[in-house]
């Protein structure tokens, strides 16, 4: 590579590591709207299972066998984003099958036209590597959104719980207290929480085990805690706000606890392209030197 082409790739190395570095450093605060604006979204639409009918054939197949049979554990974070498991499996082998064939398909137009001439060691490695990559960012994708939105459950659970403090501080009953709350939220677990009552109310329950069933529906360990807690408190004649009260304040303190983690690790993602920039500041004024 001539002199030239060499100081032009350190200074396009140079400007990304500059851009990265300030983007990572200064990272945006949210303005107060926007946050009164997410408080004060919608509530979000039942998410239809909009799959071909094609992949959910294929996933259907594929979950009977054995193999198959150990996707069901991924059924829990699934029903958060509205996808069921052999829709998740069939989008997984047709993810498998595209990356399969796609390179060897590029590769070989590519060396039909002659803009390509390689041997076919390199198309097999590609398939293989793309047939394993697909799949896996398929899923990878799908765990993300699940614990976006179970992140978003536990704020909103925070909420229901000062909801029913207040409530409960008001001399209004538990159960009246639980239902009343979640008639105060548009969010996904306010939602889930008024179905479940209606459905454990028309059986002469009591509305805490809506809390249990919604908690094993969300896979939040902390709603299931609360639910057992009003349950024996209640069972035992014991305040039940001072538990929900308790409970709240853990809850908050978890979710600072990892708001925090999260804080770090992203200051922790600034590190290589400070540490990028500053090879490439030795590198601009070490290579001249070299050349006398």
């Amino acid at each position: 590579m001539s002199t030239t082409g060499l100081l032009v790739l350190a200074s396009l190395l140079l400007f990304a590591g500059m851009l990265l570095g300030v983007s990572g450093w200064q990272q945006p605060r949210p303005s107060l709207e926007r946050c009164v604006r997410y408080l004060r979204r919608p509530a979000p639409l039942p998410v239809a299972d909009a799959a071909a009918p094609l992949t959910i054939r294929l996933g259907d197949l594929a979950v009977q066998t054995q193999i198959g049979e150990r996707a069901l554990r991924w059924q829990q974070p699934l029903r958060l984003i509205g996808r069921t498991v052999p829709t998740h499996v069939g989008l997984l082998m047709l993810a498998a099958v595209g990356g399969l064939i796609g390179p060897a398909l590029v590769v070989g137009i590519l060396s039909t036209i002659g803009l390509l001439s390689i041997s076919v060691v390199v198309p097999l490695g590609l398939s293989l590597l793309g047939a394993a990559a697909a799949p896996f960012a398929v899923h990878s994708d799908a765990i993300s959104r699940s614990d976006d939105v179970r992140i978003d459950v536990r704020h909103q659970l925070s909420a229901y719980l000062d909801m029913v403090t207040m409530l409960l501080a008001g001399n209004t009953g538990h159960e009246g207290a639980l239902q009343q709350a979640a008639r105060a939220g548009d969010g996904v677990l306010f939602t889930e929480l008024r179905r479940r009552m209606r459905e454990v109310g028309t059986t002469g329950n009591s509305l805490v085990g809506a809390l249990a069933i919604v908690g094993e529906d969300f896979g939040v360990v902390e709603l299931t805690q609360v639910a057992a807690a009003a349950q024996l408190s209640a069972a035992e004649g014991a305040p039940v706000a001072r538990t929900l009260t308790a409970k709240c304040s853990t809850l908050r303190s978890t979710l600072a606890a990892e708001e925090e983690a999260n804080a770090r690790v992203r200051n922790d993602k600034v590190t290589p392209p400070l540490v990028g920039m500053a090879l490439l500041f030795m590198a601009l004024i070490i290579y001249p030197a070299l050349n006398l």
